[in-house]
């Protein structure tokens, strides 16, 4: 039998972790370590040097996107799949614009993550059927304002959107509070909207908050 590929597993809900250990497990694909943060995944990943990490986006604390961003600070080779259940074509291009390898939805059938994690083992880049065909179908028209948010500035967004006050977001990020407040400022030019309800109603519109 071939080498198991190694796998880091990082996700906020215990129950859902076990399960997708068993479905990875049954694969040959062997879950070396988990955490249950962004924080903790990055904490712990010097010490764990998995083939792969799996990743939720949507986690208590420092967001996916960003803890893929420090992740390959950490390690350029870190191989990591975004697994979320969000479906909106905005957050994979986020995602693999932020260095990730690929992206699968927890709507996917199961097989869906193994084919991706032995596709990523490979050195490939994976993107789950269905973005794939949106993407492929959609003929998108790029937003040219979404698209000039830098990842950070995209985290800021997400979690501003939320209704988190800038000390949330501050503290969520480690952050300085002033410097919260520059990207709060740098995202109402960019998405040339003027207030706080107007920032919502922009990211209600461009798919980005939680359903």
């Amino acid at each position: 039998m071939k080498t198991a590929v190694k796998v880091y597993l990082v996700d906020d809900h215990a129950v859902v972790r076990e399960g997708y250990k068993h479905l990875l497990e049954k694969a040959n694909i062997k879950v070396i370590a988990e955490a249950s943060t962004g924080e903790e995944a990055y904490k712990n990943y010097d010490g764990i040097k998995p083939d792969i990490v799996i990743m939720d986006l949507s986690m208590p604390g420092m967001g996916g996107i960003e803890t893929i961003k420090k992740l390959l600070a950490k390690d350029k080779h870190a191989k990591i799949l975004a697994f979320s259940m969000h479906d909106e074509v905005v957050y994979c291009t986020r995602v693999m614009q932020a260095g990730a390898s690929g992206y699968v939805t927890k709507s996917s059938a199961p097989d869906v993550l193994v084919e991706a994690v032995f596709a990523i083992a490979a050195n490939k880049k994976y993107i789950s059927h269905d973005l794939a065909h949106t993407i492929a179908t959609q003929h998108l028209k790029p937003d040219t304002a979404l698209d000039s948010l830098t990842p950070r500035e995209f985290e800021v967004f997400r979690l501003l959107a939320k209704g988190l006050s800038l000390e949330d977001v501050a503290n969520i990020l480690n952050l300085h509070y002033k410097t919260v407040a520059n990207h709060q400022t740098h995202l109402l030019q960019k998405l040339h909207v003027e207030n706080r309800s107007q920032l919502v109603l922009a990211a209600i519109k461009l798919n980005i908050l939680e359903s």
